[in-house]
């Protein structure tokens, strides 16, 4: 079962795409943030950010996963993890 790990944007590997929560307009919304092969971090959130589209946002990225894979999880400034969702972990020092 895939675990939910909180992680800073530099630490995302390359080539993989953590969830992004951010607050818009008061509300805790989801995007994605890929970690490109070249290096640079891709950002992406709907053009008008719901939060009807936070557990659809979720699901959209945990079916690109492989099933022993943890998602990754970044949290911009203001936005919080859901105290009815899983457990999220915090990544092991490396």
């Amino acid at each position: 079962m895939a675990r939910y790990i909180r992680v800073s944007p530099d630490h995302i590997p390359l080539g993989q795409t953590a969830l992004l929560l951010f607050v818009h307009q008061n509300e805790l919304c989801a995007g994605a943030l890929e970690h490109r092969a070249d290096g640079r971090l891709d950002r992406r959130v709907p053009e008008d950010p719901s939060p009807h589209d936070l557990v659809l946002g979720i699901c959209r990225l945990m079916a690109d996963l492989p099933d022993d894979a943890d998602l990754l999880v970044v949290m911009e400034p203001l936005a919080y993890w859901p105290a009815s969702f899983p457990k999220l972990h915090r990544q092991a020092n490396r």
